[in-house]
């Protein structure tokens, strides 16, 4: 247990790290306690356009982040299974989705489920 907990906070710490340098400067901003003691295995993303950045990464990126309103992209973060390079994956393809800003083709409607 404690080397999973151990990779799960280095899971959290790496895709923070890279949320500092990709995303806070595009507006992102983190929901999540910084310090590993005060979080889980989820880590919170929180932006203005954060529903219709989720629909674009559910439905055309193929990641598959949870959304909480009103601003809330969760990122689950599973040690057994998800690498570091599945977290760099991730982390780019939201950096593409508002660098490009895929996301306003979506409407600002909340579907009943995301």
């Amino acid at each position: 247990m404690e080397a999973i907990r151990a990779k799960s906070v280095l899971l959290g710490e790496y895709l923070i790290s890279l949320a500092d340098a990709w995303l806070i400067p595009l507006g992102f901003s983190l929901g999540s306690p910084r310090s590993a003691q005060q979080r889980g295995s989820h880590i919170s993303l929180r932006h203005p356009e954060g529903y219709r950045i989720n629909r674009v990464l559910i439905e055309e990126m193929k990641v598959i982040p949870d959304f909480r309103a009103p601003d809330n992209l969760r990122l689950g973060l599973a040690p057994l299974y998800t690498s570091f390079c599945d977290v760099w994956e991730a982390m780019d393809r939201i950096l593409q989705v508002v660098g490009e800003k895929l996301y306003a083709k979506y409407p600002t409607e909340h579907l009943t489920v995301t």
